[in-house]
């Protein structure tokens, strides 16, 4: 029993191992090739394509009269303050790009500034 179960492994492990006709030839993959990097004109002429089609998008959006009308009729303009409201003279964080940038984790801004005395 035990010298079947050896046969078997010995069998199972010969069968596992590849059979080799001859020497590999190690050929590396060629990264230059068209379908794997687009070429330099065909990579700008999507990206001009691209521009394109939203410039014409947005454009024909901007110029509709119903479209505007309903922004005048529904919308307000925010003005943001210079400075924050309290003893502070700093401006205010919404006036920098940094504060503007969408983001799941966004702190609430804090409406006024604590008063420490000693």
């Amino acid at each position: 029993m035990k010298g079947l179960v050896c046969f078997t492994a010995v069998l199972a492990l010969m069968g596992g191992v590849p059979a080799t006709a001859g020497d590999i030839e190690f050929r590396p993959v060629d990264t230059k090739k068209l379908v794997i990097q687009p070429t330099k004109l065909a990579a700008n002429l999507a990206a001009g394509t691209i521009n394109l089609a939203g410039q014409t998008a947005a454009s024909s959006i901007e110029n509709n009269g119903y479209i505007k009308t309903i922004n005048n009729l529904f919308s307000f303009k925010r003005t943001e303050p210079k400075f924050q409201s309290g003893p502070s003279a700093l401006p205010s964080p919404n006036l920098f790009r940094s504060t503007q940038y969408k983001s799941y984790n966004t702190p609430v801004m804090p409406t006024s500034q604590p008063v420490f005395r000693r």
